[in-house]
């Protein structure tokens, strides 16, 4: 049995962020005791991976960690998200396991050491796959300043990253899901698009999508992405869906919830990006990966990429092997 799972039911009567923190340790030692040979270079829809399987944004808030997560078998890894200025979150309590359904919930808001802290530890980076990098408004900025954070930061790190993911959809930064209104959307897809065209390193560029909401505004929001140069989109961030909530025993709690529980809800917005968004854009499908059946379902549905960040915390650094060497 690999250490991890022996360590796991100790560790699982810690708090949360407290295990969060610790297995950044747990990789910085033993990282290379999972490394295999999982890279094998391959070009999808423009983006140059290692294999198909990626990591979440919020596991490597800080960009700390790419190495030792490239050494487990991750092909694509992204980081973040990333503000502007460092802010520390929340309030705590804000992560809580949901052991029974394997799930988490959080309201953790963006902590992070913010973009000069990132830039620093990207500092001669020798990647051996595709690095996304997630963008996000700092709590505090007025919804009106929000795009202005969003240009800064593509600024600062187009010549660093291989995609940028936008990030409109955590539900634990307030106001920022209406970017998902149409009009808001538009507007920031026409001057991101401008603000790429005049950069000169030119990453991808992806949106993360919110998974609650209501079908005619995916689809409004589908037409503006067909109708733009945005390279694809990442189905989907956590849900706050109340009935969810209540099933878990977690009714009351502030954020979102990721894991099994949120599997069937993002595989139903996966199929429906599937059907309606163009061939060419990029798919990238999170939540609910626990094992290889639940990864080569997200594949079978139309995703290009599968990220994965609750089922690691549940499963431990051998998930990815067992992923990457029986995995389509």
């Amino acid at each position: 049995m690999e250490i991890y799972k022996l360590l796991r039911t100790f560790l699982f009567l810690l708090p949360p962020e407290l295990v969060h923190s610790l297995s950044h340790i747990y990789l910085k030692l033993f990282s290379r005791i999972y490394r295999f040979n999982s890279h094998k270079s391959q070009l999808i829809k423009g983006l140059r991976v290692g294999n198909k399987i990626g990591l979440a944004a919020g596991f490597d808030k800080n960009g700390q960690l790419i190495s030792e997560l490239e050494d487990i078998g991750f092909g694509l890894i992204e980081v973040g998200t990333v503000t502007p200025k460092a802010q520390p979150g929340n309030p705590k309590p804000r992560l809580h396991r949901l052991n029974k359904h394997e799930s988490l919930l959080n309201s953790l808001g963006f902590n992070n050491h913010g973009m000069e802290a990132m830039l620093s530890n990207l500092k001669g980076l020798k990647k051996r796959g595709a690095l996304g990098i997630n963008i996000g408004p700092n709590k505090n900025t007025k919804f009106e300043n929000i795009l202005e954070e969003y240009f800064i930061l593509y600024k600062a790190f187009s010549s660093h990253a291989d995609y940028i993911a936008i990030n409109i959809s955590s539900p634990n930064t307030p106001g920022l899901r209406n970017m998902h209104d149409p009009l808001h959307f538009e507007d920031l897809i026409r001057q991101i698009s401008a603000e790429r065209s005049t950069s000169t390193d030119k990453p991808k560029i992806l949106i993360k999508f919110s998974p609650d909401e209501k079908d005619d505004a995916y689809i409004k929001l589908i037409e503006i992405l067909n109708n733009s140069d945005i390279d694809g989109v990442i189905v989907s961030n956590t849900t706050v869906d109340n009935n969810l909530k209540i099933k878990s025993g977690a009714a009351g709690i502030n954020g979102g919830i990721s894991g099994k529980l949120l599997q069937d809800k993002s595989n139903k917005l996966l199929t429906f990006f599937k059907k309606n968004l163009k061939p060419e854009k990029i798919i990238v499908a999170v939540g609910g990966v626990f094992d290889v059946d639940s990864y080569n379902k997200k594949l079978d549905l139309g995703a290009d990429f599968v990220q994965i960040y609750t089922g690691f915390v549940y499963e431990g650094p051998s998930l990815i092997k067992r992923i990457v060497q029986n995995g389509k």
